[in-house]
Order: C-alpha cells, then structure tokens, then sequence
C-alpha cells in the first residue's frame, strides 16, 4: 500500500490552479495542502513551486511544474512497490 504524499502550495503562489487540486483525484495516495504563506515570497513571485514531502519543487511555468509533479508521484510509487518486495 503507497503512503500518502503531501504537496504544500502558497495560495499567492500560481501553482495554486484548480489542475494542481485536480491531481488528487488521479492520484488516491496524494493530498494537497494550501497554505496562506511558505515564507518563499521571491520564489513565490518568480516561478511556480510547491514541497512535494518537504521538497521544492519549481518550474518556469505551471505545465512543467504539473509535469514534475506527476514524474515525482511516479518516483515515489515505484520506491514504495520496490520496498514492498
């Protein structure tokens, strides 16, 4: 069974778009959080972030971010199958 996962998004932030919410729904082991600040404000106003775990996350744009996010889901899948074995 995959553990659950957790994203932290700034709500100032321009990740903070209905598709990032949207992946919870594609993703059963995924919860996302909204915050009301990170304490991250230039990097806020710079580029699109989240933590995934703890980890920053960040891209020039919300479609790359939305990309890495879905490849750091998948990572973290096969770490969890590989430690079921």
């Amino acid at each position: 069974m995959p553990h659950l996962l957790l994203i932290e998004v700034c709500d100032a932030n321009q990740a903070c778009i209905p598709e990032l919410f949207e992946l919870e729904q594609q993703f059963s082991n995924l919860s996302i959080l909204e915050t009301p600040c990170m304490s991250e404000c230039e990097m806020c106003q710079q580029s699109a972030y989240v933590l995934l775990e703890g980890s920053l996350i960040n891209a020039a744009n919300v479609v790359h971010l939305l990309e890495d996010i879905r490849c750091q889901i998948a990572y973290y899948g096969e770490a969890d199958s590989d430690s079921s074995i």
